[in-house]
């Protein structure tokens, strides 16, 4: 005899087969115009992160995809080239520095979040790039001789210094303003050592966009100068 399958028990195994979809709590993004001085071009780059959540667990998030919807492009990341963090109780993924090496265009995009069965989430939001700097005299910039550093906010304080070894690896980051450092008033010996160069950074939160410029190649003395300025 064949059994028999209660329409209720029926659609309890749908569900515990099906899994939960994703959910989408929170989206924080910033517009990060960036001068670019090794080829001495300026284009825009995204960082965004989503604050998500999954009944069947995190590790069941497949895909997070930002779409172009007007333009038919994309950006398309996945567990193994998305950053997770998760801080008082709150899981976010993302990534820094997306790009298209030019200009990013202005208005309405499409976050879409995928899991390991296939159920997805969307959301919109809009970007703002009217804060485009007009040229590089609106970046901070960075001169550098010896083992000196002098820093142009271009009226941006304070500036975020990250430092980078040879690999591209990073090693660390400084807060500072405008002024004339020397290199060990910023880093430690050990550090000395080992960083190659560093990226200058300024956010502005009320605006709600961000200026980088770099990278500047560090050439480390092994014995201390004199100010060159």
């Amino acid at each position: 005899m064949k059994p028999f399958l209660f329409p209720a028990a029926f659609m309890l195994l749908i569900l515990s087969c099906s899994g939960s979809p994703p959910e989408i709590l929170n989206k924080d993004w910033m517009v990060v115009h960036t001068y670019d001085q090794e080829r001495g071009g300026i284009y825009t780059e995204l960082n965004f992160f989503a604050q998500l959540s999954d009944e069947d667990g995190l590790e069941d998030l497949d895909e997070m995809l930002i779409l172009k919807d007007d333009q038919g492009w994309f950006w398309k990341l996945n567990p193994e080239s998305w950053v997770s963090s998760s801080r008082d109780g709150e899981n976010w993924i993302g990534a820094n520095g997306m790009t298209r090496g030019s200009d990013l265009p202005g208005g309405e995009y499409r976050l879409l979040i995928v899991d390991r069965s296939g159920q997805r989430e969307e959301s919109l939001f809009r970007l703002d790039v009217s804060n485009k700097p007009s040229g590089i005299h609106e970046f901070p910039r960075a001169q550098l001789q010896g083992d000196f550093i002098r820093l142009d906010s271009a009226g941006h304080d304070p500036l975020a210094l990250w430092f980078y070894n040879e690999k591209g690896d990073f090693v660390s980051e400084k807060y500072v303003s405008a002024g004339l450092y020397s290199l060990d008033q910023l880093l430690e010996q050990e550090e000395l050592q080992i960083v190659n160069w560093f990226m200058l950074y300024f956010q502005d939160e009320e605006g709600g966009f961000g200026l980088k410029s770099g990278p500047y190649l560090l050439k480390v003395p092994t014995i201390a100068g004199q100010a060159p300025f």
